[in-house]
């Protein structure tokens, strides 16, 4: 079995690639999926939120308003490394029970892990090949803006809360530059498929 982590910036295009290697025959686990249901009401990442957040974050049916949980915590890195000490260690747990699942089925299975802060979150040491995926600042800014929605303070608020790409890449096996064309990051995942394929 061979674990690839895919990892990157906001905005760089993490989630695009992750699909390309699913559709290589990946099976993909998606770290921002897993947190979003974690988080669902009454569960217990849910209350220790709550409680340390206040229920200012919390709509009327009681989920939690995404927006202003990160407006709070980008704007002091205290209160990010709370939240990430509550559902990091809770994301790591429930992506170690869905490889085991995918290593009962398929022991020679290739996993990715699309989790984006693999390296802040110390997951480095899970995955077997690391994949930094990389685009220009002012590509980040626009895709980010148009895919959630976010101010351009915003977006760069929540750049700078996270490694800098440059130190990203030193820890990757593999980089894919995803500022031009779909196809040419295609062209990038498959030659990456490739050289993993051949071990």
């Amino acid at each position: 079995m061979l674990i690839i982590g895919i990892t990157g910036s906001l905005g760089t295009g993490k989630t695009t690639v992750a699909k390309i290697f699913r559709r290589l025959g990946a099976f993909v686990i998606d770290a921002d999926e897993i947190a979003h249901r974690l988080i669902e009401p009454n569960t217990p990442a849910w209350k220790r939120i709550k409680d340390y957040f206040g229920d200012g974050i919390l709509r009327k049916d009681g989920r939690i308003k995404r927006r202003a949980l990160a407006k709070e915590v980008f704007s002091e890195k205290r209160r990010l490394d709370k939240l990430c000490g509550i559902i990091h260690p809770l994301v790591y747990k429930e992506i170690g029970k869905k490889v085991k699942d995918i290593k009962r089925s398929n022991a020679k299975a290739v996993v990715v892990l699309d989790v984006p802060l693999l390296l802040e979150s110390g997951g480095k040491s899970k995955v077997d090949k690391l994949v930094v995926v990389t685009a220009g600042r002012d590509v980040q800014i626009k895709r980010a803006i148009r895919k959630f929605g976010l101010t351009r303070g915003e977006v760069l608020q929540r750049i700078k809360a996270q490694m800098p790409l440059r130190e990203k890449k030193k820890a990757a096996d593999f980089i894919i530059d995803n500022k031009g064309s779909l196809s040419a990051t295609e062209r990038q995942a498959v030659e990456i498929w490739k050289k993993l394929a051949r071990g």
